[in-house]
């Protein structure tokens, strides 16, 4: 027995193993050095994540036990110590092996059965399980409305072009991502990429990291490891910096004319999207069978590409104009392919505000880029649809249910937030209609007295 003792004292004297966090700050998994004498030395991950890489004891080689997720974590390095230190005594118990023999993949393989874990597939990773997502995505449906309706193929683009992303970054790392390795340090380590290396807007930036969690959630949802700090991850915008033109604005545009038939076509259909406040998307499906008769009244009738929302539009009298120089139509389309109808009526569209003298200078977005730019320069096909949000909520005259009706919002503080009417505004609009009904009642108040002055002198 004291022979046996000795013999284990002296193979794990051989044996020395530290656990050290990945980064030096923030989240990230711990990670450990296992030497073998002078000829093995393994650096392994152990599957466990330290909240604070500051909190680590480089003395000790272990967390601080400054919180109740350090303690834990230090009791399960112990007893990962323990489970490592019995595996090299089986080994060099076994006539046939030496702890020199040991392997890296049997160090992974004993780590994973201590954390309960299945060895890794390929769906554990996140490229691969980002592909199936986006494939799997065309054949789901959703509720909107009480409808049920398939993912648009603009949708699924959009997680493609997120996939050709993590792609690059995956290779930027020079290692594969897996699924549970995913935190929120490590949409931090993305948003740095998004940054310094494949530079991005703020806003991209935002959408990105929103979609990484809605894959991450999915994966969660169909049953693979994930880290739960991936709650924490969230996405973000920049300042909402609304670009519309006023009524005083389209009539400008209205009344100058054109010097070619093709800036005239786009033209005319810039001012419809000023009054029937609908994306490009379903602007480009507009055909004659939209207009139709409802009660004796002229309705553009469709159903939204987006939303696949029902909605009947009531024609403008502007509008209407626009449809009888077309023969009660709408304006011809330069090309069937809606991508290429939506790159040239957006550049066009610009250049019918550069004619019309929408010059003033305004702080906006070009190119992705925050400044201050003539406005026709921050003009696009989407600017139609939201100088009808703007302006008939701002003229007082519409409620906000009715011009929703139009436009398609279902949820009020998202159509606020589209016109960036945000809490503090509103609450000055009240106080201006306070104030407004006081001078009201202050003079009504003073013509009352004159009113019983007048009698009494009477």
């Amino acid at each position: 027995m004291q022979k046996d003792n000795l013999q284990l004292f002296y193979v794990l004297s051989m044996a020395n193993i530290k656990y050290y966090p990945y980064k030096k700050s923030g989240t990230c998994k711990v990670y450990l050095r296992l030497s073998i004498g002078r000829h093995k030395d393994f650096r392994l991950s152990t599957g466990l994540t330290i909240k604070e890489a500051k909190d680590w004891n480089e003395s000790k080689n272990l967390p601080k036990t400054n919180s109740a997720h350090n303690k834990s974590l230090k009791n399960r390095l112990n007893d990962l110590t323990k489970t490592i230190e019995e595996f090299i005594d089986e080994v060099e118990k076994d006539e046939n092996k030496s702890i020199l023999d040991i392997e890296s993949k049997e160090l992974k393989k004993l780590i994973q059965h201590f954390n309960n874990l299945e060895p890794t597939k390929e769906l554990d990773y996140l490229i691969p399980f980002a592909q199936w997502y986006c494939q799997d995505l065309k054949k789901r449906t959703y509720i909107r409305n009480n409808v049920k309706s398939y993912f648009k193929q603009n949708t699924i683009d959009k997680y493609l072009n997120f996939l050709k992303v993590l792609e690059k970054y995956q290779n930027h790392l020079g290692k594969r991502i897996k699924i549970k390795d995913v935190n929120n340090a490590f949409a931090d380590d993305l948003l740095d990429f998004l940054t310094d290396v494949e530079p991005k807007s703020i806003n991209t930036k935002g959408r990105y990291i929103k979609r990484l969690k809605t894959i991450i959630k999915d994966a969660q949802l169909n049953g693979y490891q994930v880290d739960p700090d991936y709650l924490n991850i969230k996405g973000f915008t920049d300042e909402n910096i609304v670009t519309y033109l006023t009524f005083e604005e389209i009539d400008k545009i209205i009344d100058k004319k054109m010097p070619t038939e093709r800036l005239q076509i786009a033209k005319d259909w810039f001012i419809i999207s000023c009054f029937t406040a609908q994306r490009i998307s379903d602007l480009h499906r507009f055909t004659k069978n939209n207009i139709q008769k409802i009660d004796g009244g002229d309705y553009i009738v469709l159903k939204q590409f987006k939303t696949n929302k029902n909605l009947d539009i009531p024609i403008h009298h502007i509008v209407r104009d626009v449809l009888k120089r077309h023969n009660n139509d709408f304006p011809p389309k330069f090309t069937d392919n809606e991508q290429s109808q939506r790159s040239l009526l957006s550049s066009l569209i610009k250049e019918v505000c550069r004619i019309s003298g929408i010059r003033e200078k305004v702080k906006g977005r070009y190119n992705g880029i925050k400044g201050t730019y003539p406005k026709y320069k921050l003009i696009s096909n989407h600017t139609g649809r939201r100088s009808f949000a703007c302006n008939f909520y701002n003229s007082g005259d519409w409620t906000t249910q009715e011009i929703m009706n139009i436009t398609g919002h279902v949820n009020e503080k998202n159509f606020l937030t589209y016109i960036d009417k945000s809490d503090s505004t509103l609450s000055r609009i009240a106080r201006s209609k306070f104030d407004e009904m006081e001078r009201r009642y202050l003079e009504e108040k003073e013509s009352k007295l004159k009113i019983v002055s007048r009698s009494n002198n009477g």
